[in-house]
């Protein structure tokens, strides 16, 4: 049977795993808000696809509207946003979590939110706060971002803060 590559909307993503076969950065498995899960790979214009024959699958994800993030920062693998409604969820998950936490007091040359959500790979990963100067980033999916890319996390934002609009 032909498999077929298809979009798979971020907004209908419940959960990320990371992928068991070794595809290389960018590929996960996913629950889908509707029961069902899929491998998926990371595209850099912000989508997800995956390849598979399943006619259901197929049908569920192409009858239903990719819902665009909006992201007030990108570089890289690296986005910012802003915590919206549909991430509710998400944050009470995330209170029941354990997190890698890095503070630093810092003044930065521009007003960046007090709370915004840190995505790798277009997948929510931490949460940014700054206030009175201090820094802090916690990280919640730790299975999800390397200790390495945490630091590069942490000092893109220190380093870039002037060029980082907020939303």
């Amino acid at each position: 049977m032909k498999s077929y590559e298809v979009v798979v909307p971020r907004n209908l993503i419940k959960k990320f795993y990371l992928h068991p076969e070794d595809f290389g950065d960018g590929a996960y498995v996913v629950d889908l808000i509707n029961g069902m899960y899929t491998d998926v790979f990371y595209k850099e214009n912000g989508d997800f696809i995956t390849i598979t024959n399943n006619k259901e699958l197929i049908s569920y994800l192409k009858s239903n509207e990719s819902k665009p993030r909006d992201y007030f920062y990108k570089n890289g693998v690296f986005a910012l946003r802003m915590i919206q409604s549909y991430d509710a969820d998400l944050i009470k998950h995330w209170k029941s979590k354990k997190a890698k936490k890095i503070s630093y007091k810092i003044s930065l040359k521009t007003s960046l939110p007090t709370k915004f959500l840190l995505c790798f790979y277009w997948i929510e990963v931490g949460l940014f706060t700054y206030n009175d100067n201090l820094l802090t980033l916690k990280i919640f999916e730790k299975d999800l971002i390397s200790p390495i890319d945490i630091d590069v996390a942490f000092n893109l934002i220190v380093e870039n803060s002037d060029k980082i609009k907020k939303a």
